[in-house]
């Protein structure tokens, strides 16, 4: 094909004899008598050189080559000008602009040719070096340089190319994700150098079985992360069931797990397997491999099983915890949460001492979020902390404005609010319990802050000053789900603690499991033996606040005495409330107790510390029904219908 030239002249004599010329010597000549001509003419053909005098009407040489690199499309063409001055200045200007070379006329035949050729030659180094360079980039842009199979944006590419071909077709199709245990220690003790060459290692074995003819799965490859390399394969069936994916990913960990060789020492590595199963038509490529990498992130956790497979049914139920997680961090600001308050009553009488706040979610598209939802994320994502404080604040607030509603003389509830893990390790806890007494107006001995068993035994020194800062307030102290955690009573007795809750997995089963009732009376003597008041939550039947009265313990909290309701129904139900009235369920609940013998409340054992104000609260002169039947007491019975599991639903959670 003929090299193009744009020649832009005004002169028609010169014009005419550089088209004769430039055509005899087999170029294509493209011939402007001005410079607005002569950059039409380039957007027209887009030469491979432009041959431009300087001094031209309507557009001049330099405007020319001004334009010429202004545009992309030109920016490259090489440009020589033609000019009749000698005048230094005016080269140089030309020059500066982007014009590649001059000649100054008259010139030679030979002269005009060897500088275009030389130009021309320059040029077409220049394109063969940017194409080198584009192709290295794409190269860069789409495969990993270490293993040279397909990174993770190109593999994305190629997987929804695979997918959409497969579609309307009846095919399944896995994906399999290799990651790397404990990258960071393995990259200390190798080196980068090492690491480099065990990546590689990895890749090279992968990609030796990644046409698994045996097993009808034609396989590809990429590595997807540093330390994750995947493998996809499809296959001409409806469904790849879950085990048959899982032995696939066992029998190739098992490929993978044979020692790597680096200089002269053998290193064996440690991986897990995720597996994302697809059937799903017009699943987008993204979907696929999400659910690879939370199979294999489960994998890495568990450790227990090192090949983990995720079905599309489990990867909605990570998408769904991955929205909550994204969707808590906006909760506070969008006032999609809410306190509920539970009450708490005195076993003896009913008699209402205080309501534990209890947090919930409406969220803006899912409806209410259960607590055993979202309570879990926040404390991983850290939304705990400030979404606590307002529970705190919120809890402090609504306090004060049940004792205006009360009739005069009536003694005000106390308000208990739980402390997460996260919170209970913030440095600015104290204060923000000190804001929230001083900004509310609420009496400090109006407020219990509790703490999990297990997260007062987790940093013992911290738990101890802490606890001691609070109790300085003029606060109380409770010690939540007592029994599920690992209490050191060395360290228990040291706490300033004033109430010990019996969690309601104890209570529960209360009523026929005699392992329960062991656990719930040896709770009830530690905590008189300490000074410390009990209170069960979870209590549902009327059997069950029987049973835990008659073993000493003092204040109930659940469903029998109370659903959590909120913030505005407390006041009319404080109002509504008569202590001493049966539950109106009681009436329908056999008297008969499936217990193990010990009938009287055990007598507190003696302590240097000081029962707190919730051990004044005596089961003497009980309203409630106190009696136990001799059966109660004597026998194990048949567990009565009101204690079987699930009658009712306990709501607590935090």
């Amino acid at each position: 094909m003929s090299r193009r030239i744009v020649v832009a002249e005004d002169e028609a004599a010169i014009r005419i004899n550089l088209t004769r010329l430039l055509g005899l010597e087999g170029y294509a000549v493209y011939a402007a008598p001005d410079g607005a001509e002569g950059w039409r003419l380039v957007q027209e053909h887009l030469p491979d050189l432009v041959l431009s005098d300087v001094m031209m009407p309507n557009m001049s040489g330099h405007e020319l080559v001004r334009c010429l690199r202004a545009d992309p499309l030109t920016a490259h063409i090489p440009v020589v000008l033609l000019t009749a001055k000698a005048d230094r200045g005016d080269v140089r200007e030309g020059m500066n602009l982007g014009a590649d070379d001059y000649l100054t006329k008259p010139f030679q035949r030979d002269e005009l040719l060897a500088c275009l050729q030389a130009q021309l030659d320059k040029a077409e180094t220049r394109q063969l070096a940017a194409r080198r360079a584009a192709e290295q980039a794409h190269h860069l842009a789409h495969f990993d340089p270490l293993t040279r199979l397909p990174n993770r944006g190109h593999f994305l590419l190629l997987l929804a190319h695979t997918l959409a071909a497969h579609r309307g077709r009846e095919a399944a199709w896995g994906l399999w994700a290799f990651g790397l245990n404990q990258q960071g220690a393995l990259a200390q003790a190798l080196g980068s150098a090492g690491y480099d060459r065990c990546i590689q290692t990895l890749a090279h074995r992968l990609q030796a079985v990644a046409t698994l003819t045996d097993r009808g799965l034609p396989g590809s490859l990429a590595r997807v992360a540093g330390d994750v390399l995947v493998l996809f394969a499809a296959v001409d069936a409806p469904v790849l069931e879950p085990a048959r994916a899982e032995a696939i990913g066992r029998e190739l960990l098992d490929t993978l797990r044979t020692p790597v060789r680096i200089g002269d020492q053998e290193h064996f590595v440690d991986l897990s397997v995720g597996v994302g199963l697809g059937a799903v038509p017009d699943e987008p490529a993204e979907a696929l491999l999400a659910r690879a990498e939370m199979a294999l992130a489960d994998a890495r956790a568990q450790r227990l099983r090192p090949v983990v497979v995720h079905t599309p049914g489990t990867g909605q139920a990570a998408s769904v915890g991955w929205r909550l997680h994204n969707d808590l961090h906006r909760a506070l600001e969008r006032d999609e949460l809410q306190v509920v308050f539970q009450p708490q009553v005195r076993a003896a009488d009913g008699g209402v001492v205080g309501f534990e706040a209890l947090m919930r979610w409406r969220h803006a598209g899912l409806g209410m979020v259960r607590p055993d939802q979202f309570i879990p994320i926040a404390e991983s994502n850290g939304c705990i902390v400030p979404m606590g404080a307002w529970v705190l604040r919120q809890a402090c607030r609504e306090a004060m404005r049940w004792s205006a509603a009360l009739p005069a003389g009536a003694p005000a509830p106390r308000v208990a609010v739980n402390l997460s893990l996260r919170q209970f390790g913030d440095p600015g806890l104290v204060e923000q319990v000190r804001a929230a007494l001083a900004d509310s107006g609420l009496p400090a001995q109006r407020l219990e802050l509790e703490i999990t068993e297990s997260t007062a035994m987790l940093e013992l020194q911290h738990t101890l000053e802490v606890l001691r800062q609070l109790k300085a307030l003029g606060l109380a102290l409770a010690i939540d789900d007592f029994g599920t955690g690992y209490s050191s009573l060395a360290y228990l007795k040291r706490f300033p603690l004033d109430v010990l809750k019996i969690d309601q997995s104890f209570v529960r089963q209360l009523c026929h499991d005699a392992d329960d009732q062991a656990i719930a009376r040896s709770v009830v003597h530690l905590a008189h033996a300490l000074g410390l008041s009990v209170i069960a939550e979870g209590v549902e039947t009327a059997d069950q606040h029987r049973l835990l009265q008659t073993m000493g313990c003092e204040e109930m909290q659940g469903w029998l005495h109370g659903k959590p309701m909120p913030a505005d129904q407390v006041p009319g139900w404080l109002a509504a409330h008569r202590p001493g009235r049966r539950c109106s369920s009681d009436a329908r609940m056999p008297r008969r107790i499936s217990t193990i013998a010990s009938d009287a409340r055990p007598a507190v054992a003696s302590s240097p510390r000081q029962p707190s104000a919730h051990t004044a609260a005596t089961s003497q002169g009980a309203a409630w029904p106190t009696q136990a039947s001799s059966d109660c007491v004597r026998s194990i019975a048949r567990p009565s219908s009101a204690c079987q599991p699930g009658t009712q639903r306990s709501s607590r959670s935090r």
